[in-house]
């Protein structure tokens, strides 16, 4: 069975950021919907697919300690 976006993260839907921040504060990224969520599970509460947490890119990710 496919993922499938059920347009119930819109009403859960984060004010926007720089994308360094936005890992930084808690959001998270659903790659199926296209959206940055706050939440603390894993999965989007939308379609089930698992949220990003850390950025793809080296520029924008936390420095280690």
């Amino acid at each position: 069975m496919a993922q499938v976006c059920k347009g119930l993260c819109e009403r859960q839907k984060s004010i926007s950021f720089t994308n360094n921040l936005r890992y930084k504060i808690g959001q998270k990224w659903c790659s199926l919907c296209a959206l940055f969520l706050f939440t603390e599970e894993n999965t989007c509460p939308c379609c089930k697919t698992r949220l990003r947490t850390k950025a793809r890119s080296k520029k924008y990710e936390l420095p280690r300690m």
